[in-house]
C-alpha cells in the first residue's frame, strides 16, 4: 500500500547533484523509498548532460554546488543541509547528526507543486 505522499511523488523528477558519494547515495535512496523518479550528478559535467534532458521539478544539492544552477533562470533548488541537524554531546564531546527526512520529502513536493518542470536546456 502507498502512502499519500509516495503517490504524489510518484511522478516527480528529481536531480540529486552532490559531490560526496555517501551523501549521493543516501539522498537517492530515501527519495527512491518515497517514490521519486531519481537522476544523480557528482560533477559539473553530470550536471549539465543531465538538464540537457529537462523535466525536474527540483534540484537537491549543497549550497556550494548551487552556484552552477544560479544561471538556469528560476531553477528550483533545495539544500540537502537545511534538513540536516547537528550537535555535540557536552558529555562526550561526541558530534551527532540527524536528517530530517520528513521535512526534506515535504519541500520537495512544495517546491514541486509551485513550479512547473523544468524544461529541457534550462527552460
Amino acid at each position: 500500500m502507498m502512502h499519500a505522499r509516495s503517490v504524489a511523488a510518484s511522478r516527480l523528477q528529481v536531480l540529486v547533484c552532490l559531490s560526496n558519494p555517501r551523501g549521493l547515495v543516501l539522498v537517492s535512496e530515501v527519495l527512491t523509498r518515497e517514490g521519486f523518479a531519481i537522476t544523480t550528478a557528482s560533477t559539473p559535467g553530470e550536471f549539465e548532460d543531465a538538464i540537457r534532458f529537462g523535466g525536474f521539478c527540483a534540484i537537491v544539492t549543497v549550497t556550494e554546488t548551487a552556484e552552477i544552477i544560479r544561471h538556469i533562470p528560476r531553477w528550483p533548488f533545495i539544500d540537502i543541509r537545511q534538513f540536516i541537524r547537528e550537535w555535540t554531546d557536552e558529555e562526550t564531546g561526541r558530534r551527532t547528526c540527524l536528517f530530517d527526512r520528513a521535512a526534506f520529502v515535504d519541500q520537495i513536493l512544495l517546491t514541486a507543486g509551485n513550479i512547473s518542470p523544468a524544461l529541457p536546456g534550462g527552460m
